[in-house]
């Protein structure tokens, strides 16, 4: 009698690196297949425009270091969300904690405002991370021990600490005899230092230590190992002898530590003065970078410096096209719709199975 068989749709344990590498391909291709047919149904050409970004993000030198300057602030922020969801704790406060890095800087150079550079810029760059992990340690401290949502209490000291900071420029902080909501300009000794002779600063360094340091933390450190341990299985962890929610509040530090950092790395390098909404939502930006990077350092380089290529781009497709800047953002949210859908399909497989007699 012949066997008889069937098949059933059944879960991966694990979908591998190329499974990940072959999901995210997927998600880009068909993100750009969408976005093409909107191009044309603008009267435009999908490779006219394309190419007219590809030009923007990567046609000169100076094309190239502004792309790597525009992916910076975003790689800080992707770094930064990386550890909190190996921990399943949903940081969504990245941007508020970008903000208020800045704001301590800010603070610092206008209550102190001539120091020398070789103190000046440790000591500003320091401020930015102590406090952006205590903006961060409030929904930490919550979640650890009253159980209170991080995502929910994340999301709305975004807004606190914007208010405050709109009140800050409009009264206190802002510049004399100025109709806008900006600090006086910072003095030259709290600028970082150029590199290669370009207008590339320090951070983009900073930065990309910053992914070997998260690298080696959450896969070479014991700190690591229970991070990912909570992420997959907290009641485990917690059987294995782990405080989750030490690990709680650790994360949230980490990834405020790492915002606030962006936020005084974006306005010694690039502003050299606090603007209200200088950050152009990269808090928000380093969410989906770290998704798309699948929550890997190395992973969220590309991603980010892909996003600053976009943003960069940008600029150019508007200038040689009749086609807005606008469509680098719908493209950028098909990319992540289109990924969280390409994640879901390959996590999962179809199996062919025996039929018992």
């Amino acid at each position: 009698m012949p066997k008889r068989y069937s098949y059933r749709i059944e879960k991966r344990k694990d979908i591998g690196l190329l499974l990940n590498i072959l999901s995210i391909l997927v998600a880009l291709f068909v993100s750009l297949i969408i976005a093409s047919g909107i191009i044309l149904f603008a009267g435009e050409t999908p490779k006219d425009v394309f190419m007219a970004i590809l030009k923007g993000a990567f046609g000169s030198q100076r094309a190239i270091i502004d792309t790597l300057i525009k992916s910076t602030p975003i790689l800080l922020t992707g770094l930064a969300t990386i550890v909190p969801f190996r921990a399943k704790v949903w940081n969504i406060g990245q941007e508020g904690q970008l903000y208020a890095g800045a704001m301590g800087v800010t603070f610092i150079i206008l209550t102190f405002p001539e120091l020398p550079a070789l103190i000046y810029i440790p000591v500003l760059l320091l401020v930015g991370v102590i406090t952006g992990a205590l903006w961060a340690f409030i929904p930490g401290i919550l979640k650890a021990r009253y159980r209170v949502n991080e995502i929910i209490v994340t999301v709305m000291l975004n807004y606190v600490i914007l208010y405050f900071c709109t009140y800050l420029l409009n009264g206190p902080w802002q510049e004399p005899k100025s109709y806008y909501y900006n600090t006086i300009k910072f003095p030259g000794s709290s600028d970082l230092p150029l590199l290669f002779g370009t207008h590339l600063h320090l951070g983009f360094l900073i930065a990309l230590f910053l992914a070997f340091v998260i690298y080696f933390l959450l896969w070479k450190m014991k700190l690591g190992f229970e991070i990912r341990a909570m992420g997959d299985n907290p009641t485990a962890a917690r059987y294995k002898g782990i405080n989750t929610q030490r690990l709680t509040v650790i994360v949230m530090l980490i990834s405020g530590a790492i915002c606030g950092l962006a936020g005084g790395i974006e306005l010694l390098g690039i502003h050299h003065k606090l603007i209200y909404g200088f950050s152009s939502g990269s808090g928000f930006t380093g969410i989906l970078i770290a998704l798309l990077g699948r929550l890997h350092p190395f992973g969220v380089v590309l991603a980010a410096i892909f996003f600053g290529a976009l943003r960069n781009g940008s600029v150019s497709m508007q200038i040689y096209t009749d086609v807005s800047s606008e469509l680098v953002t719908l493209i950028m949210g098909l990319i992540i719709i289109m990924l969280l859908f390409s994640e879901a399909v390959f996590n999962y497989r179809i199996r062919r199975v025996e039929n018992a007699d």
